[in-house]
Parts: structure tokens; sequence; C-alpha cells
């Protein structure tokens, strides 16, 4: 049997985002910068392709959090780190392995640690002998004429983990040294936790020592460009973007379809179907909640975007945030849909039950 392979999706239109990015890196560290948005809004495709597009004279640590357990201090470094194995049963300094690893490449999966360093960063359980060793790697990659950038995805993962304390706080603290008081690395977290995002946006220690960068779908003029690139036509664009909306993961599966052969409109009718029986369920599944659950519902009857107020049961909000339904931005103080999916979807729900 013959496969045919599915062409590979570009990374699209997000020049905006980037020029506010490379705006940051034109200039000393001075702020930590949070880039958070809905689920599958491009959050990571963007980041990743700013470190690929980035000079020679950048350096990139990019530590990805997404789907690892991490319930101790030995998970969070490990998770942090690339160890080089190589180096085994050799003492080198941090000095020498530094200038040994910056004549490869200019971006890292994690930070290079060698292994003989290994066991002084492990020492005690303590936090500081973690962060000691990047800021002294960072110095060398500055000595060596470098700007350094340190990027945390998903940093949510380790919010509730505690040591002597809660291990974000230190984290924070961290960052904001590496910022603010040493301008020696520019430093990125990425989430898409909106409620992470909403704790971190009323942190006391965080005022005016960091900004935050929204990565969202696209309009809809962006999102049937996109679809355009890959044989999706103007009226099979407007199905889309009146069922879909411009989510660049949901509009990937969508264009996967295609490929395979199946018509734009009923794969469009049949993700909102299994959106609403997914919604359907969990109403039922949550008897106790499903009153105050559908007084949020109606909101979006008329909306597609409504404010903030002490008229929204927060602790039903959270319920809604955790199962992906909607995202809080914290910075405009609106409450959303993660997509037109689920928009569509409740519209449809209220229908039938008026």
């Amino acid at each position: 049997m013959k496969i045919d392979r599915i062409k590979d999706i570009e990374f699209f239109n997000r020049e905006k985002e980037k020029e506010q990015i490379v705006n940051i890196l034109k200039f000393n560290p001075r702020l930590i910068t949070f880039i958070y948005g809905p689920i599958n809004s491009g959050k990571t495709s963007l980041i990743m392709n700013l470190i690929e597009d980035l000079p020679d004279d950048y350096v990139a640590f990019y530590v990805n959090l997404r789907g690892k357990f991490i319930s101790d201090y030995n998970d969070f470094v490990q998770s942090l780190f690339e160890v080089d194995r190589e180096s085994k049963n050799k003492k080198r300094k941090i000095s020498e392995f530094t200038k040994g690893f910056l004549s490869s490449a200019g971006r890292y999966y994690g930070i290079p640690i060698a292994e003989n360093l290994l066991e002084g960063v492990f020492k005690d359980n303590e936090p500081k002998n973690v962060f000691e060793y990047i800021t002294e790697v960072m110095n060398e990659v500055k000595k060596n004429k470098k700007q350094p950038i340190l990027i945390i995805d998903e940093l949510q993962v380790i919010g509730d983990l505690k040591i002597d304390d809660y291990l974000i706080y230190k984290i924070f603290n961290f960052f904001i040294r590496l910022t603010k008081e040493l301008h020696l690395c520019h430093v990125f977290a990425l989430s898409s936790d909106s409620l992470f995002i909403e704790k971190v946006y009323g942190e006391a220690m965080l005022q005016e020592r960091c900004k935050y960068l929204l990565v969202d779908e696209f309009d809809k003029q962006t999102t049937k460009e996109f679809l355009g690139k890959y044989g999706i036509t103007e009226s099979e664009g407007e199905v889309v973007w009146n069922h879909a909306g411009g989510k660049p993961g949901h509009l990937i599966e969508i264009i996967s379809a295609k490929e395979t052969g199946k018509g734009i409109e009923s794969v469009a009718k049949e993700t909102i179907e299994n959106e609403k029986n997914t919604l359907l369920f969990m109403l039922a599944k949550n008897r106790e909640k499903k009153g105050e659950i559908m007084k949020i519902f109606k909101k979006f009857k008329h909306e597609y975007e409504i404010k903030f107020d002490e008229d929204v049961n927060f602790e039903i909000l959270k319920f809604l945030i955790k199962k992906n339904i909607l995202f809080i931005d914290a910075i405009k103080k609106s409450i959303k849909t993660q997509s037109k999916t689920e928009l569509i979807s409740i519209r449809e729900i209220l229908k039938e039950m008026s």
C-alpha cells in the first residue's frame, strides 16, 4: 500500500509577535517576559522559529517542562540540564566547559553541564546550587561576547512544587536577579495555563519586573491566507472560520483532514458535534455545578469575550479553565472560550436548553 506523506506545515505570520520579542532582545536584559495564550495558539512554534533565526551572537537555552513529571528537586534539576556524558571522569572548570560547547552551536535544548559538575548542583537539594551554576554559565557566555537567552516552556509545571518553600518563588527571584539586577540574561517564560498567569500577574514581587506577550489565534484574514497555502478555497476557509476560528492547532488538524480527502464542512461539523457532546458529558458528570456553569455559559450567548467581574463565580470559572473550556486573560481582565469551537458548542447547548 502506498502512503502519501502529508506536507509539513510551515510557520506562518507571527511577524508582530516576533518583532516585539526582537525589540526586547535589542536592549540589555531588564525584564522577565511571560509569553501566554490559549492552548494550541502557537507559543512554542513562535519561540522555536525565533531561536532558529537568531544571529550568531545570541545563545538560546530552551527548557521544555511540558509532559514532564516533576515531583521533587531531582526531577526539577534533571529537567533543566543536558548532561555531557563524554565529559565523564574529566575534571573540567565551568569556563573551559562553556567555551567548548559554545564552539558547536547557538541553541541548546537544556542547559549543558559536564558530568563532573553535576554532583555540586545536586548537593544538599538546594536550588541555590542550580542558580549559581546557571549564573556562572551565563557569565561565561557573556565573556565570550555572546548574549544568553533562557527560555522555560510550561513553567506552571513546578507551580505547586515545594522544597522548603514553593520553588516557583525561588525561580522568580532568580529570574529577577538575571534580568533586573545583573542585566545578564534575557528570560522568557511560556505558559498556556491562564490561571497560572493570573496568579503571576498578581504577585507583588513581579510588579515592574516583567511584561506579558499574548499569542492568540489568527484573525479572519490571516486564517484564510494560512489555509489558502494548503489548497483550501475561499468558501472552505469561510466554513472553517465560522466553525473553528483561527487557532493554529485546529487549523493544522483541518489541513491534515483535507489532505486525506475529507470534506471541510463535514470535518467542521463533526468537530462541533464532538465538542458539544464533551460539554454535555461534563455537565452530566457535574450536576451540582451545572446551574453555576450555565450562568457563565449564558454570558457567551451574544458575546465572544466578557469582562471578569464579581458576578462571575470564581471557583466555577477555575473549574472551566482547568477543563480547557475557558481562558482568562488577567492582563485584559477578560474571559473567553479556548477557541471558537467551544463558543459555538456552548451556544448550541444554550439553544437546545432554551
